[in-house]
């Protein structure tokens, strides 16, 4: 939305790089009022104006489009204020090409410019990716990252829910849930063209609350061991202190911890019967 200085220039990028490959540039627009969307048709790209708000609602039009009514094989994502570089493209496609991978990252930390991202940012993403690494297991050093190359058939397996920021989480955490082969690679990341739309804080919120709605998806019986472990903790410490006194004071511990190995068995359910349905899907 609103990327008048740069939209042009990454299409004429795109295609300098794309001479040996069939391919169709699709932008998606969100309404802007710049003039974002003419530059794009007049550079060749097919102009698509996004149903709702949001980082996540956009590329799912994209995706959707490119799959269902063009047919690609391959969807290729990236955003149109000129980080990334387009160079970049045949290096994350062909590993899909050769069969070695199904979803192909750019690692933007391994070739950032100076000056592409502000410290604060930089942090805010590190912490975010080794947050969901320790609990979805996505193991991706750059989980936000917005450049990527996957099979468009990945869209029949995952359910992709997110609208905003969060969508470049729970794509990879759901991938990775349904075994796809992903594949890490080094990217050049350069200083945006344009104002910025991201909101640090905001956005780093709502991705810590996608993180925690994964677990539950993703990772069951890690999310209801954590609590149940907590309860569990927080209910022998309380029965041990409290245990001289009489028992309508040591009730409540108790509960707790009932409650912690429910969590558990609740959690071995879920996880049980998740790997039941993932096994006939393959069958």
């Amino acid at each position: 939305m609103n990327e008048h200085e740069a939209v042009g220039k990454i299409l004429d990028e795109v295609k300098g790089v794309l001479t040996d490959y069939d391919y169709d540039l699709v932008v998606v627009d969100g309404h802007s009022t710049d003039g974002t969307d003419k530059i794009a048709k007049n550079h060749g790209a097919i102009v698509l104006y996004q149903p709702g708000k949001g980082y996540g609602d956009a590329l799912k039009t994209g995706f959707v489009y490119s799959k269902n009514r063009l047919s690609s094989k391959i969807l290729v994502m990236l955003d149109a204020d000129l980080t990334y570089d387009p160079q970049d493209i045949p290096k994350l496609v062909t590993p899909i090409l050769d069969g070695e991978a199904d979803l192909v990252i750019g690692n933007r930390f391994a070739g950032m410019q100076e000056g592409a991202m502000p410290a604060v940012n930089q942090i805010g993403n590190k912490a975010i990716s080794t947050l969901a690494n320790m609990s979805l297991g996505i193991g991706i050093s750059d989980t936000q990252s917005g450049m990527r190359a996957f099979k468009a058939e990945l869209l029949d397996e995952v359910d992709l829910m997110a609208v905003g920021m969060p969508f470049a989480l729970e794509m990879l955490a759901k991938a990775r849930s349904v075994k796809t082969r992903m594949l890490e690679l080094p990217i050049s990341y350069r200083p945006r063209v344009g104002e910025t739309k991201l909101s640090p804080l905001k956005d780093g919120f709502r991705i810590f609350n996608v993180i925690v709605r994964l677990m539950f998806d993703v990772r069951p019986l890690l999310f209801f061991g954590i609590i149940g472990t907590v309860l569990g903790a927080w209910g022998l410490f309380l029965h041990y202190i409290l245990l001289p006194v009489e028992i309508a004071y040591v009730v409540f511990p108790l509960l707790l911890i009932i409650g912690g190995v429910l969590c558990f068995v609740i959690g071995f359910a879920i996880f049980y019967e998740k790997g039941a349905i993932q096994k006939n899907r393959t069958r």
